[in-house]
């Protein structure tokens, strides 16, 4: 998060409120108790192996405020007054691991409220057989990995920051989103 954003608000039923903006400087809205709702992208890397399936994870750095040290999805941020979730989704994607996605890239996946003050719009993208030129250019992300999805609930259980270790439903609406894609063969 940069002190100097201001997230693109929205109404309840997840349109944007144009020219409305949270200043990030307050914090997430749900922490200072306002009522105001932004929105968040979130992209999961994921890539086909002979071995299965596998999903990229980013670990926080040390420095920074918020769950220093765990693990967290492959990329996600706040949606910027003015900007689209997908352009939201690609910079994320840029700012935090330095992975180059497109519009095309992104698959829609699902919605999901946090509280009652965020939107997280979930996107995959199929990192298959592209190189892992990762680098962390906003010192958020000290390393990357690549876990089996068949290994992911342990290492979620495990490794994650704290409110990914508790959200079964995120990771029950991507189990889903799996079978609805038969094609990726999940060993």
């Amino acid at each position: 998060m940069h002190s100097d954003e201001k997230w693109q608000v929205y109404r309840p039923n997840g349109e944007p409120i144009e020219g409305r903006g949270w200043d990030a400087a307050l914090d997430n809205p749900e922490v200072s108790g306002a009522t105001e709702i932004v929105g968040v992208a979130v992209i999961f890397l994921y890539r086909k192996t002979k071995e299965g399936l596998e999903f990229l994870w980013q670990k926080r750095a040390d420095g920074i405020d918020r769950f220093p040290g765990y693990y967290d999805i492959s990329a996600g941020g706040h949606v910027n007054l003015g900007e689209t979730v997908v352009e939201a989704a690609i910079r994320e994607t840029r700012e935090e691991i330095g992975a180059i996605i497109t519009p095309e890239d992104l698959e829609f996946a699902f919605t999901k409220s946090f509280n009652r003050n965020r939107f997280a719009w979930i996107y995959m993208v199929d990192y298959t057989g592209r190189d892992d030129d990762f680098h962390f250019d906003d010192k958020e992300v000290s390393e990357v990995k690549w876990v089996p999805y068949v290994e992911m609930e342990e290492f979620r259980k495990e490794f994650a920051k704290p409110p990914l270790k508790r959200d079964d439903l995120v990771f029950d609406n991507l189990k889903d989103w799996l079978e609805m894609h038969g094609d990726l063969q999940v060993k």
